[in-house]
């Protein structure tokens, strides 16, 4: 079975719900999951690890992609005063624990132990000072790789002459990524274009304006699209792959949810669900007394994982090298 699928099947719940696991109250941890675009794989490895080693409560809360919302859910989880907190991605994690130079406790919660997960770029993200620590009551995973092995992938499936780079204005990670691998493809001699979604002034992106924005990279004919690791794209994955594929244009992503489910050729990634059963590594340690989170240094996968979609290498007639069929992971038909 697809680990969609268990997904799907695991967790037939309704967001905002709560989840047990055990049945003894008095040794049962509490753990509230601050969500942006609903559950993922990365959840469900998390309550699955916690799971199998701890009697658990989950609380789940999900802002459905509404920078709006997050608010709310901090205060409700100051209230409800949980043994730990799990938010998903910058946005949440920002929303719930400030960066690390900006911290209001009007605003933000640090007498509850926080464990972020899908961040690309904590401390880009100013979260932390370093990886080391983050000298407060967080600690969390990264779910890039590296910009400079994201560019040597692509590299390795061909040198990119002319590269367009696709992002969200208002998600810090995306700007962030984009930046970096600009930078590093332009070092190479490679030609850059990158585009920030248009959006109004303190709007979020909207399929409207992403289709506009893509147009105007597409007309330039690159060489490959690159997507890098952000929410709204991520959502959204599926027509940006269709419109670049109708331009003739291959797609390169972050993130292993476009390549797997919407089509995009090829993408150096960590897995959702690995991701998820790291995270929860360290939530054990912290809900059994054994480390404080700032104990914990800020981790990213030690490997990962290149994924090619088969089906989208004969729709656009781009193949990649043998040497990369020997490790590279196949996926689509």
């Amino acid at each position: 079975m697809k680990r969609r699928t268990l997904l799907q099947a695991g967790l037939g719940l309704a967001l905002g719900s709560t989840l047990t696991a055990g049945a003894d109250a008095s040794r049962r941890k509490r753990v509230m999951l601050l969500l942006y675009r609903g559950l993922t794989a990365a959840e469900q490895g998390f309550m699955d690890y916690l799971r199998a080693r701890l009697e658990v409560e989950f609380i789940v809360r999900d802002a459905g992609s509404d920078k709006s919302r997050l608010a709310g859910m901090v205060e409700e989880a100051r209230q409800l005063r949980p043994d730990l907190i799990y938010t998903f991605g910058t946005s949440v994690t920002v929303a719930t624990v400030g960066t690390f130079s900006g911290r209001d406790p009007k605003l933000h919660i640090s007498d509850i132990p926080v464990v972020f997960n899908i961040v690309a770029d904590p401390v880009g993200a100013g979260l932390a000072p370093d990886t080391q620590s983050s000298l407060r009551n967080l600690t969390g995973v990264s779910h890039l790789a590296p910009p400079a092995a994201q560019w040597q992938a692509l590299r390795r499936f061909g040198s990119p002459r002319k590269l367009a780079i696709l992002y969200s204005p208002n998600e810090k990670n995306a700007v962030l990524a984009a930046a970096r691998l600009a930078t590093l493809a332009r070092q190479d001699g490679g030609q850059v274009q990158a585009e920030a979604i248009a959006t109004a002034a303190g709007q979020a992106p909207d399929p409207a304006s992403l289709q506009a924005s893509l147009a105007r990279l597409l007309a330039s004919q690159p060489d490959w699209l690159y997507l890098p690791s952000d929410s709204f794209l991520i959502a959204n994955a599926a027509a940006v792959v269709q419109q670049a594929h109708q331009a003739g244009v291959a797609v390169f992503a972050a993130t292993e949810e476009p390549v797997r489910q919407a089509g995009a050729l090829a993408g150096l990634v960590s897995p959702y669900y690995a991701a998820g059963q790291f995270a929860a590594h360290k939530a054990a340690q912290i809900l059994n007394g054994k480390k404080k989170a700032a104990e914990l240094p800020l981790d990213t996968l030690a490997r990962f994982t290149y994924l090619i979609h088969i089906g989208s290498a004969r729709v656009l007639r781009r193949y990649p090298p043998l040497g990369l069929l020997r490790y590279a992971e196949i996926v689509g038909s």
